[in-house]
């Protein structure tokens, strides 16, 4: 294994050749396989790419592929998932904003009411809701 996250509930694995593998309660489709089916064992999640990179929020999930491509998946309270729509997505779908505008993203971060984005270029953007935003948008961060 490569990384580890967790959720309420729920474990991801991420190994070391990008593959990803959930595990635990599925109430949301947070763990990815295109139901809400409960998983007592790891299992891999067929229609992800290469992932570098994993984050759990408490009932979602954030992905990254080597290719910059954040992929999201589970409940969409709050926002969470980058779509725009607070619909529960039950299979990974690829956050379009990121890559309607070209942002190549590296690293990401899962909370309760948000998530956090790093891109190659060093900008932070901030993904479903937000405590301070005036605060974020004086410190030149961007929001999707």
């Amino acid at each position: 294994m490569s990384q580890v996250a967790a959720g309420l509930n729920f474990t991801v694995f991420l190994t070391r050749q990008g593959h990803v593998y959930t595990c635990g309660t599925n109430t949301h489709g947070q763990l990815g396989h295109g139901d809400t089916q409960d998983r007592p064992t790891p299992k891999m999640i067929e229609v992800l790419g290469s992932v570098v990179q994993i984050a759990a929020g408490p009932s979602y999930i954030l992905s990254v592929t080597e290719n910059g491509t954040v992929y999201s998946f589970g409940s969409g309270a709050n926002f969470c998932l980058g779509h725009g729509e607070q619909h529960n997505e039950f299979q990974p779908r690829v956050v379009q904003k990121f890559r309607r505008k070209g942002i190549h993203i590296v690293r990401v971060s899962a909370g309760d009411e948000h998530a956090v984005a790093l891109d190659s270029n060093g900008f932070v953007s901030f993904i479903g809701q937000h405590i301070f935003p005036v605060l974020f948008v004086i410190l030149g961060f961007h929001y999707l």
